[in-house]
C-alpha cells in the first residue's frame, strides 16, 4: 500500500481507537506508527490482522475489567493502550511487515507469528480470568492469586490457543502463504508460552488489591510470589519479547521447511 494511504487510514484507525477509550493519546500516536508500517509493508491483509488482534484483545480486556478483574501488572490506564503497550506488542509485526516485500515468505510468518503471540496472550489471560478455579504458576504449579504475572489455567492456555489458530486462519484464507500461517500458528503459540515463564521468573511483581472480591478465594498463595523480578522487567517488557518469540520461530520455521 502507499505509505500516504497506509498511514491515513492508520491515523483514521487510531483516532477512532482513541475516541472509544480503548487509547491513550500516547497509544493513540503508536497504533498510528505501527497501523502506518503494517500497512505499508503487507496491504490490507496484514491491517485485518492487526485490528482482529487489537479489536479482540479490547473488546476482551474491558469486559474482565467491568467484572472486577485485575492483574498484578494491570496500569492506572484501566483498559486503555498506552504507547508502551501498543509498542511492545506491535513494533515487531510492523518490522516484518516492512520485510514482506524483499523476502514475502518470511515476513509473513515473522508478522502472522508476532501477532499470533499477542492475541494469544491477551485471550489467555481474559479468558481465562473466567476459570472456575484459581490458576497456577507454569513453572511450580502452586495455586496463585488471579491476575498474578505467569499464571495460568487450562480455559485460558486454550483460550490462548484458539486465538492464535483464529489469527493465522484469517491470515490462510488471504493472501498469507500457507507454510507463513502454520509457522506463525506453532510461533504465536510458543511465544505465549514464553510470556508465561518470563512473567513466572524475571517479571518484577506488584501486589494486587487486598480489597479486591474476585481475589479471595485464592489469596492463600504466599506473598513471596509477589516478590520476585528485574525492577526495569515490566510487562510491556515481556509482551515485547513474547512476539519478538512468536515472530522469530515463526520466521524460522519457514525458513526451515523452505529447505526441504
Amino acid at each position: 500500500m502507499i505509505p500516504v494511504a497506509a498511514f491515513g487510514a492508520a491515523g483514521i484507525v487510531a483516532v477512532a481507537a482513541g475516541s472509544l477509550g480503548w487509547l491513550t493519546r500516547g497509544g493513540v500516536a503508536a497504533a498510528f506508527l505501527v497501523g502506518g508500517a503494517v500497512l505499508t509493508g503487507s496491504g490490507v491483509q496484514g491491517g485485518m490482522l492487526l485490528g482482529l488482534f487489537f479489536v479482540s484483545g479490547s473488546i476482551l480486556t474491558r469486559q474482565s475489567q467491568r467484572s472486577g478483574f485485575v492483574t498484578d501488572d494491570a496500569k492506572g490506564g484501566g483498559s486503555k493502550r498506552d504507547a508502551a503497550q501498543v509498542a511492545a506488542n506491535g513494533f515487531w509485526a510492523a518490522a516484518s511487515a516492512l520485510a514482506i516485500p524483499y523476502a514475502p515468505v518470511l515476513g509473513w510468518s515473522a508478522l502472522t507469528g508476532a501477532l499470533a503471540a499477542a492475541q494469544a496472550d491477551t485471550w489467555a489471560t481474559e479468558i481465562g480470568a473466567r476459570a472456575s478455579r484459581p490458576p497456577r504458576l507454569i513453572t511450580t504449579g502452586e495455586h496463585v492469586p488471579r491476575g498474578t504475572s505467569g499464571a495460568v489455567t487450562p480455559l485460558g492456555t486454550g483460550g490462548g490457543v484458539v486465538g492464535a489458530a483464529l489469527l493465522s486462519f484469517i491470515g490462510a484464507a488471504g493472501q498469507v502463504p500457507l507454510p507463513a500461517a502454520v509457522s506463525g500458528l506453532l510461533g504465536g503459540v510458543l511465544g505465549m508460552l514464553v510470556d508465561s515463564l518470563l512473567g513466572a521468573t524475571v517479571q518484577v511483581k506488584k501486589p494486587l488489591p487486598s480489597d479486591s472480591a474476585i481475589h479471595a478465594q485464592a489469596r492463600v498463595a504466599s506473598q513471596r510470589t509477589w516478590d520476585r523480578g528485574w525492577a526495569w522487567c515490566t510487562n510491556d517488557a515481556v509482551n515485547f519479547a513474547c512476539t519478538g518469540t512468536g515472530a522469530a520461530i515463526a520466521a524460522g520455521l519457514a525458513w526451515a521447511w523452505s529447505l526441504t
